[in-house]
């Protein structure tokens, strides 16, 4: 993980999320997988945050999108 802390806002986490989803949308052919790594690791920090504040829905949102990249992979 990063060394950064943890966004604390709600809004910064909805934007790890947005961004999470940016990654998979715009990626290439040959970058599709380097893109869901980075995806995934957007996903996993925003799951970390949400969790840390207390924002299940946020959670929610993470573990779902997490779930349709591992869905993609499978």
């Amino acid at each position: 993980m990063s060394d950064e802390p943890l966004p604390a806002e709600p809004s910064e986490i909805f934007e790890l999320i947005v961004k999470a989803d940016e990654k998979l949308k715009y990626a290439t052919a040959a970058k599709g997988d380097v893109r869901a790594e980075q995806a995934r690791a957007l996903l996993a920090r925003a799951r970390e945050a949400a969790a840390a504040i207390g924002n299940d829905a946020l959670v929610a949102q993470a573990d779902t999108r997490l779930s349709d990249l591992d869905a993609l992979d499978g």
